[in-house]
């Protein structure tokens, strides 16, 4: 199955559905999409991310769920669902501590016939990966621990990218 995110805006609700295994270099539209609606009026009344079609998630795009779930909850008091979440999904979100902060359902939510694949074919910035693992060490010891080394790596990648952009200035 390929790899896709499906992404719609529909009576002030998010509708996500990812496909396939989702990893960071798929996640850098639906940020930006879902961050910016959320940061606009007027607010969103729900978000739903179905993962009936996913066989695998990776870190970045558990940590996007996070901070998603952060802004919603800042706005509507509300945690995001997760739809259709099937054993190794809901495995990973559990690892991770995720599972502990949004809404699982089964519930046949109606999607929007019309979705806009925003697959995107570029890498993962440094920054958006760094973001996304930065909401997963906020869960936990664990995840401090599982993802500390790479959180060390990415502030170093991010501090080279912006001193090669500023002496290019």
């Amino acid at each position: 199955m390929e790899e896709a995110l499906f992404f719609k805006e529909a009576d002030y609700t998010i509708y996500i559905r990812a496909q396939g295994h989702i990893t960071a270099n798929t996640c850098s539209d639906l940020k930006s999409r879902v961050f910016e609606r959320l940061d606009t009026k007027p607010p969103l009344n729900n978000i739903f991310v179905d993962l009936k079609d996913c066989d695998y998630m990776d870190s970045t795009f558990m940590g996007l769920l996070v901070g998603f779930n952060k802004r919603f909850l800042r706005f509507s008091e509300r945690a995001i669902t997760i739809l259709h979440a099937n054993e190794a999904c809901q495995k990973l979100l559990k690892t991770i501590g995720v599972i502990k902060l949004v809404v699982l359902s089964d519930e046949n939510k109606q999607f929007p016939a019309m979705m806009e694949n925003i697959n995107t074919s570029r890498k993962a910035e440094a920054q958006l990966i760094l973001n996304a693992h930065e909401d997963l060490i906020e869960l936990s010891e664990e995840n401090e621990k599982r993802f500390s080394s790479l959180r060390t790596i990415l502030k170093k990648t991010v501090a080279e990218e912006k001193k090669d952009v500023s002496g290019d200035l």
